[in-house]
């Protein structure tokens, strides 16, 4: 809730959560309205973003992959709102979209080295995902390894095709 609206919440514990800079810029001072109650999720009371609540698809042609980012299947109608709203009101999409096309060239880069010292490419992404878990399911990092993961084309380029010369 904002300080200068609604002052009694700033010094509420379950008010004050990290946000990045780039966030609470696009956040400001919104909350909602009639028509949409809601605009953010809260850590604290929305308990359905304990899970993985963002999904990537990653499209061929891999050379030039396409990206899109946006909610995860399977959560309730309400659910699947408020993501919708958050994502939108944060403008992720076209943030998340140069860290995607950023992160797809070190992926590529990270393969092509893992290949040729012979390590097992499924296994190291695993790795790379477990461990940006550990930060958040929904980091933008776990987002990114586990649509790489769940991709059989895609992992299947990465093992197996040639990859494009690095820059």
């Amino acid at each position: 809730m904002p300080k200068d609206t609604y002052p009694h919440f700033c010094v509420t514990p379950v008010n004050l959560f990290p946000m990045c800079d780039a966030c609470q810029r696009a956040k400001g001072t919104k909350v909602g309205g009639v028509g949409v109650p809601r605009y953010f999720i809260h850590p604290y009371y929305d308990v359905f973003a304990g899970e993985q609540i963002l999904s990537l698809v990653i499209s061929p042609p891999f050379e030039a992959p396409t990206f899109d980012f946006g909610v995860a299947p399977g959560l309730a109608p309400m659910e699947t709102d408020l993501a919708q709203t958050h994502l939108r009101e944060l403008c992720l999409a076209e943030r998340y979209a140069v860290f995607f096309r950023n992160q797809y060239r070190r992926l590529l880069r990270l393969v092509n080295r893992m290949r040729t010292s012979n390590q097992n490419v499924g296994e190291s992404l695993a790795n790379f995902s477990f461990d940006a878990a550990n930060q958040s399911v929904n980091s933008w990092e776990h987002v990114f390894y586990e649509s790489v993961l769940i991709n059989p084309d895609l992992m299947d380029y990465l093992c197996n095709a040639q990859l494009p010369p690095l820059l």
